[in-house]
């Protein structure tokens, strides 16, 4: 005879699913007496932006309070990078020396590039941005340009002008794609930067390049942390069915050079990370099933030991840019609604939507990395069993007040699945907030918790629970959880 379970009969009031909640439970995931694990870092969820954005001092500047908004509702604690291919064409403003000409990496070689200007009051409105977000930066500074002067002097003005809220500096950003080899990057890594305090270097901020990571870490000690990049694949290459599939073989990356950041201040980043290079997939990078992914991705990424993770976005222009002007799709929606409009100026996999122009918002992504966020400063349960339903993924947390949080994603597209865990305490209450959305390939209606948010400029959201079935007296705890949905449980300790 089974005992009495606690079963939470459906988290969504649109799906109902009494025959699951019926159902026999597989192999319940046992919640250890005590979090053995990781603990989630507060500066996990952040995120990455291309240095040209700092061409238009409104952009990352207190006043623009859209933007400030949003910063601080994903992350009080969050660190922004400023890097991408664009930082390897940006100019000190007044710079009075010799600068190479520079030609595209990827096509059209023969064209000029031309540099742009950082200029000093660019770095005043970045200081204030971060004031009001209570952000702390990564900065990347010019290696392709190759002139070690620029470089010091750059790095000199960054520092005054920033002060504490510098978190480090960076010399290149994939450098991979032009120093073809890593010996020849470090001595060009060495050469740029024998003229500046080391204090808060870091790097090197490669592109797929594991091995970069650990070499430089042992010729770089003093490197407050290590930086490397990760995309799935190339945005052409991707599709729903592959962004919902977990990338185990990335885990293993992430435990070793997890490892190798432990001798570093501030650990092992991901600087630069999102779904599918080259801007994203329309309708995978910018839909629900981007939520799904983000969540489980940044997770997955803590239990293994990374600190942080800075998500590529902003506007498309911009992202263009980087990739030397590849296009990555957006219609005219000059006549559209508000959310068409945000869409058509915003890169792809951006968490943030919106410019200067039509304010900023919400976008799928931001939804689950905002639920990851409810994690930082808990510590990881090892869970032995975790994989014992298909298509779902499971983490269990101690919090700092002894409470016990389960998150549980679902990313079949078409199975309802029911997780059930054991070893809590008896009769503790519990409380639900599900992350939804119409279907997997939506954009907009998705919700967070029983509050039934919006992507419109300007929308206020709160994160609410819905009280549901405590615990039952053996300890048992079961979830019906629709296709293509997470959710967040929260027990009381």
């Amino acid at each position: 005879m089974l005992k009495r379970r606690s079963f939470i009969r459906s988290l969504f009031a649109a799906a109902a699913l009494p025959s699951i909640a019926r159902a026999a439970v597989p192999a319940r995931i046992v919640i250890p007496a005590k979090a053995t694990g990781a603990v989630i870092p507060p500066t996990l969820i952040s995120l990455s932006y291309e240095t040209d954005n700092l061409v238009d001092p409104r952009f990352f500047n207190a006043a623009n309070t859209g933007l400030v908004r949003q910063f601080r509702r994903l992350n009080p604690d969050g660190i922004l990078r400023l890097g991408g291919n664009t930082s390897d064409l940006a100019r000190l403003a007044g710079f009075q020396g010799t600068l190479p000409v520079l030609h595209p990496l990827y096509r059209d070689k023969e064209r000029v590039q031309p540099y742009y200007d950082v200029t000093p009051e660019a770095l005043d409105a970045l200081a204030g941005f971060l004031d009001a977000t209570g952000w702390k930066v990564i900065f990347g500074l010019n290696m392709r340009a190759d002139n070690a002067d620029m470089v010091a002097q750059f790095a000199a003005i960054v520092r005054a002008k920033l002060g504490s809220r510098l978190l480090s500096l960076q010399i290149g950003n994939e450098a991979n794609n032009y120093h073809r080899a890593y010996d020849q990057f470090h001595a060009a890594w060495e050469r740029l930067g024998r003229r500046i305090n080391r204090g808060d270097l870091s790097g090197p901020d490669s592109g797929a390049n594991t091995d970069w990571v650990q070499r430089f870490s042992r010729d770089v000690p003093d490197a407050v942390l290590l930086s490397r990049h990760y995309y799935r694949d190339a945005a052409d290459k991707g599709s729903l069915d592959d962004i919902l599939r977990h990338d185990h073989d990335f885990d293993r990356d992430i435990a070793l050079l997890a490892r190798a950041g432990r001798s570093h201040a501030h650990g092992f980043w991901l600087t630069e990370v999102n779904s599918y290079y080259r801007g994203g997939l329309d309708g995978v990078s910018n839909a629900f099933a981007s939520a799904l992914w983000g969540l489980d991705f940044a997770l997955s990424a803590a239990c293994h030991g990374a600190t942080g993770l800075c998500f590529q976005g902003g506007p498309r222009r911009s992202i263009e840019s980087s990739l030397e002007g590849h296009k990555t799709g957006g219609a005219n929606a000059a006549n559209a609604d508000i959310v068409a409009r945000i869409d058509a100026v915003t890169s792809n996999y951006s968490p943030i939507g919106g410019d200067l122009d039509t304010g900023f918002a919400a976008r799928p992504l931001y939804y689950g990395l905002v639920m990851a966020r409810q994690l930082a400063g808990h510590r990881f349960y090892v869970l032995e069993n975790a994989d014992a339903l298909p298509d779902v993924r499971v983490y269990a947390t101690a919090a700092p007040d002894g409470s016990v949080r389960i998150v549980a994603i679902n990313t079949s597209q078409h199975t309802a699945r029911t997780p059930g865990f054991s070893g809590l305490k008896a009769g503790r209450a519990v409380q639900a907030a599900p992350l939804r959305a119409p279907s997997l390939t939506a954009r907009t209606a998705l919700t967070f918790g029983s509050d039934s948010g919006t992507l419109e400029p300007g929308a206020e959201w709160q994160l609410r629970y819905t009280s549901v079935a405590p615990v039952s007296a053996s300890g048992a705890l079961d979830v019906a959880l629709p296709a293509g949905s997470a959710v967040l449980l929260h027990v009381q300790a």
